[in-house]
C-alpha cells in the first residue's frame, strides 16, 4: 500500500477484506489469515516478508538479549526488510517508510542512550547519520542513475544506527565513522555481486536495486558491531 500511497486503513478498490487491526495497527498477516481471505489465496510474498522479518528479529534478539538497545534495533530491522522488498519489486525506496522510521528512531536512540547514561552516544548516531548520507550523496550527484536518492535517504537511517553502535568514549567520532565505512564497503561488495547475478539470471542489463545490499550489509555490521568497532 505504501508505494501506491494507498491508506493503510479501510478497504481499497477491488479488495474484499480490509486490513486486520492488531494492537491498533492495520496489518494483513499471511500466517494469521492462513494464507487466504474471502477473495482467495493471499500473495505468497507476504509470507516470505513475515518470515524474513521474524528471522531478523530473532537474530537481533539473540545478539542483544533483553538489553533495551534491541528496541530501536527492531524498528531498524523491520524497516530494512520493508524497503528491501519494495526496492526489489519497484526499484525505489519510498519516503513513507524511510522518514517515519527516522522520526521514530531518533527519540528511541536518545532514550536508550540516556537510560544507559551515555548520552554522548546519541552524538555518535548523528555523526554516523551525516557521514553515511554524505558518502552516498556525492556519488548520487556524480551519477544519479547509479545511486538513487532513495538509497541516499535510507543512509540517514542506517548511519544513525551504525554511528550509535560505533560510539565509544575513546573514539567518539572514529568509532561511528568506522562502522559506517564497514557498512558502505560491504554494501557495495554485495551490490556488485547482486547486480552481476541479476544480469545473469534476467539476461539483461539496466538498473538493479541497490537498497537490499545496503540493508543486508547494515544488518551484518549491527550484529557484529562489538567485534568491528574501535
Amino acid at each position: 500500500r505504501v508505494p501506491d500511497r494507498v491508506s493503510l486503513r479501510g478497504e481499497r478498490e477491488g479488495e474484499v477484506c480490509p486490513p486486520v487491526e492488531m494492537a491498533g495497527i492495520p496489518a494483513q498477516p499471511w500466517l494469521f489469515r492462513g494464507g487466504r481471505d474471502a477473495a482467495g489465496a493471499l500473495p505468497r510474498r507476504w509470507l516470505w516478508v513475515e518470515l524474513t522479518t521474524g528471522l531478523v528479529f530473532a537474530l537481533l534478539g539473540a545478539r542483544y538479549g533483553d538489553d533495551l538497545v534491541v528496541v530501536p534495533l527492531l524498528v531498524l530491522g523491520a524497516a530494512l526488510v520493508a524497503v528491501s522488498v519494495i526496492d526489489l519489486r519497484l526499484l525505489r525506496i519510498p519516503d513513507l517508510v524511510t522518514f517515519p522510521t527516522l522520526a521514530l528512531s531518533l527519540p528511541l536512540v536518545l532514550a536508550v542512550s540516556l537510560h544507559h547514561d551515555v548520552a554522548d552516544a546519541a552524538m555518535g548516531a548523528l555523526v554516523g547519520m551525516a557521514a553515511y548520507f554524505l558518502l552516498l550523496f556525492v556519488p548520487h550527484l556524480v551519477y544519479p542513475r547509479g545511486m538513487g536518492f532513495g538509497d541516499v535517504k535510507l543512509a540517514l537511517v542506517m548511519g544513525l544506527y551504525l554511528g550509535w553502535l560505533g560510539w565509544t568514549e575513546a573514539h567518539p567520532v572514529g568509532g561511528p565513522l568506522q562502522l559506517v565505512l564497514y557498512g558502505l564497503m560491504l554494501g557495495c561488495t554485495l551490490g556488485v555481486v547482486f547486480g552481476l547475478l541479476s544480469r545473469l539470471v534476467t539476461k539483461r542489463g539496466g538498473e538493479f536495486p541497490f537498497g537490499p545490499a545496503l540493508a543486508l550489509a547494515c544488518l551484518v555490521v549491527v550484529l557484529f558491531a562489538d567485534d568491528l568497532r574501535l
